[in-house]
């Protein structure tokens, strides 16, 4: 069974390794299902607002400009014909959607082909919960620096919103997204909203101690 180490604040091992659970963290990754979700995450953030007029659309007259022949010129229509300058656009961009769908049972398998992926190559590590008054963006450099993964692409998963019993677990909450926020490289997100996309675009995995309940919740 795959053992991470736990880190404090101060970037030290406290000594103690959480056991990940087999079901999430190692199975055979469904690499098809990987590239499926990343194609999915990334067409869903398209707007596809890019648009031209074709000349049904473009303001002037319909009135033909020169006869058919005689002028020695080419053919043409009317001043909103493509071949004219300020005419229409033939076959230009509309505005579409790129939706694309996929299934609930797909989106989980590819999360958990993502997580065991960084399993595999030993690219998950957790830090303890613990509680800070206000952001302070220092003391998890020192922590990125004991972990030896400062410069390098980080995603740093916390708890989830919905799972916090408190007040003062959800602003505690708040503070470490805001302390990791500034930090060069650092990308964060709770643990039941990531996607298979933001786990493969990382180099590491930081998860916070009680995030790894949660993720076993949502991939079930």
């Amino acid at each position: 069974m795959t053992k991470v180490a736990v880190y404090d604040i101060q970037g030290k091992k406290t000594g103690e390794e959480l056991e990940l659970n087999p079901a999430i963290f190692s199975i055979e990754p469904k690499k098809h299902l990987i590239h499926k979700a990343v194609l999915t995450y990334l067409a869903n953030r398209r707007e596809g607002n890019s648009k031209n007029k074709h000349r049904t659309e473009v303001k002037g007259s319909t009135k033909k400009l020169f006869k058919q022949k005689g002028t020695g010129g080419a053919r043409r229509g009317s001043i909103k014909s493509p071949v004219m300058v300020g005419g229409g656009k033939t076959f230009g961009p509309q505005v579409r959607s790129y939706y694309q769908k996929m299934n609930k049972k797909e989106k989980v398998i590819a999360r958990k082909s993502a997580y065991s992926d960084k399993a595999q190559a030993s690219a998950i590590l957790a830090f303890e919960n613990f509680e800070i008054e206000t952001p302070k963006t220092s003391k998890f450099v020192e922590l990125l620096k004991g972990m030896e993964v400062l410069g390098k692409k980080v995603l740093v998963l916390v708890d989830s919103y919905s799972y916090l019993d408190s007040e003062d677990k959800y602003t505690n909450a708040i503070n470490v997204l805001k302390s990791f926020r500034n930090i060069k490289n650092v990308r964060t997100q709770v643990a039941d909203t990531v996607s298979a996309y933001e786990l493969m675009n990382s180099d590491v995995l930081v998860i916070q101690k009680d995030a790894f309940k949660t993720i076993e919740k949502v991939n079930r």
